[in-house]
């Protein structure tokens, strides 16, 4: 199958990217490496540009028999210093997406994100909840808003224009390969522990996360895309629920580190206008129903990130190090 990825040079699209050409498909990638990263495998197209872009877009689609839309502004601070480009790339690329497939048989798998629930107070939350999303002018909630509405066009899409859509929601993807630019806490932490720096815990650290393995996340996304229902929205998460607190201190043990914790207040580092989810655990009963299983904890994650931040690939900690204190006032 000819295959087109949006966003195939970030964390989880090149992971998508190898997977798909080792299942022996055709693989397109378009993204404008704002983010991503240029060491790509062997064998796939690739497309410079904007998804914004309506030429670019349709120059991309053209000749594809499917598309994995995963392209994005990701993390907090982009979302709050970066509004702008956070919406418009989520929201306009996702207009373009679906205007280039429309009436050409081409189906579309839509990456979303857990940040579509919100500070919803259920827990575990399931694909049916209530979103509750913050005010709007507060920037720390452009994304989940970005993302909700990606949903309603592709929904909307779907019903009214005949798409076929899938959409996946991501819940806190780690694994090797990610760095900790853009906010991203897991490697950020570990790449400290490693070289005994602080790790710097916002707030009082009882905010919760689960955390799934980026390998877990592909197997759940192409279940979904091989079995999953038209028009249906499947989370895509870990099982383990965990403080942000318990997290620093997991990395500490699990990489024999003398680092210290230093709790931040939220307003020394992302001023006054920002708001956090205080758990995101997700109900995973919809994706299993298909045959999806985590399989590697959250121990086994942290230990594959610092085995990778550790070796000579890329000088990894420094170049972590670097994007932390190029993204993040240092603590």
């Amino acid at each position: 199958m000819r295959v087109l990825v949006t966003g195939g040079a970030g964390f989880v699209g090149a992971q998508l990217v190898r997977r798909l050409l080792q299942a022996g498909h055709a693989v397109s990638m378009l993204d404008d490496f704002s983010t991503g990263r240029r060491s790509l495998p062997q064998g796939i197209r690739v497309i410079e540009g904007d998804v914004r872009d309506k030429a670019t877009v349709r120059s991309a689609i053209h000749d594809q028999e499917a598309v994995f839309h995963l392209a994005a502004v990701v993390g907090v601070p982009h979302a709050i210093h970066r509004q702008w480009d956070s919406l418009t790339t989520n929201m306009l690329g996702t207009v373009e997406i679906l205007q280039a497939i429309e009436g050409r048989d081409i189906p579309l798998l839509l990456c979303s994100s857990s940040a579509v629930y919100g500070k919803t107070p259920r827990v575990p939350v399931g694909e049916e909840d209530d979103v509750v999303l913050g005010n709007t002018h507060l920037p720390s909630w452009t994304y989940s808003y970005a993302k909700l509405v990606e949903e309603l066009l592709a929904r909307s899409a779907a019903r009214e224009r005949g798409i076929g859509v899938k959409i996946v929601r991501l819940f806190n993807v780690i694994g090797p390969g990610q760095t900790g630019r853009y906010g991203m806490v897991v490697p950020r932490f570990v790449a400290r522990a490693l070289v005994g720096h602080p790790l710097p815990v916002y707030g009082d650290g009882r905010q919760t996360r689960t955390f799934t393995d980026v390998h877990d996340a592909i197997a759940g996304i192409l279940l979904v895309w091989e079995r999953g229902a038209w028009g249906d929205v499947y989370n895509v998460g870990g099982q383990e629920e965990i403080t942000i607190l318990g997290l620093a201190e997991r990395i500490i043990s699990l990489t024999a580190s003398r680092s210290t914790i230093q709790l931040l207040p939220y307003r020394s580092v992302f001023g006054d206008d920002f708001e956090e989810t205080q758990r995101r655990v997700p109900a995973i009963d919809r994706v299993r129903a298909l045959g999806y299983q985590p399989r590697i904890s959250l121990d086994e994650t942290i230990s594959s990130i610092a085995r990778w931040l550790a070796s000579a690939e890329g000088r990894a900690v420094e170049r972590t190090l670097a994007d932390d204190a190029h993204e993040l006032p240092a603590p």
